[in-house]
């Protein structure tokens, strides 16, 4: 009986121990760097907790330091406090819908058929994992052409506003042009053209009032 009590408290040990590497890892998906012990910031959390367990062999003490951990990284991460939210929440969506060893449903891709996607699919995450490699390794612009860049906006700004305003009097100066250039065409050509007309009308009338006078003098004379 004793021996069994040992072997169920071992194992009890041994997976708070697991649950502490794993939280470990997950901190240091989720942060970068493990969360630091309020109490001691040069330790993070989950060694925080590891510390207790080797000082402290009880099952509860352990267990109380590993809530303690996961409570401060859900406060410290957004993913893992809406994570918990939605389990205390809506637990059934955590739970196997279907046993391990129900085959899957009518119209569902078997093993294989999903591992050839997998497969054929392959070949395309390797490229984009390049890429983004390739990205990465991209040279961050130098700082001092940044602000240099950013301290150029107000005046680029005034030169937009400038430009707009040259906008506007370049077209006021289009339609005035056009105006003078239809008052030119008024008075400069067909005001010409119109005293030209009279001026040939006048010395028409003229014309035929000499030749008149001539033709009266001539029959005078006869």
């Amino acid at each position: 009986m004793a021996t069994t009590t040992i072997d169920t408290e071992a194992l009890a040990l041994q997976t708070l121990s697991s649950l502490s590497q794993r939280l470990a890892r997950i901190e240091h998906s989720l942060v970068g760097t493990q969360l630091q012990n309020p109490q001691n910031t040069s330790t993070p959390l989950s060694l925080h907790a590891a510390k207790i367990n080797h000082r402290d062999h009880s099952i509860r003490a352990r267990l109380s330091a590993l809530e303690a951990a996961l409570t401060r990284l859900a406060n410290h991460s957004r993913p893992v406090h809406d994570l918990l939210t939605l389990h205390a929440s809506y637990p059934e969506i955590f739970a196997d819908v279907l046993p391990a060893s129900q085959p899957p449903p009518a119209g569902g891709l078997a093993v294989a058929e999903k591992a050839a996607v997998v497969l054929a699919a392959a070949p395309g995450a390797q490229s984009v994992a390049s890429q983004l490699v390739s990205l990465r390794d991209l040279p961050v612009p130098d700082v001092d052409v940044s602000v240099r860049l950013i301290a150029l906006q107000p005046r680029l700004d005034r030169l937009t506003v400038m430009q707009e305003m040259q906008g506007r009097e370049m077209a006021e100066l289009r339609r005035r042009s056009v105006k003078v250039l239809e008052r030119w065409y008024e008075v400069g050509v067909e005001g010409v053209n119109g005293c030209f007309a009279e001026w040939d009308e006048r010395v028409g009338r003229a014309e035929r009032a000499v030749r008149r006078a001539e033709v009266e003098k001539e029959e005078d004379q006869a």
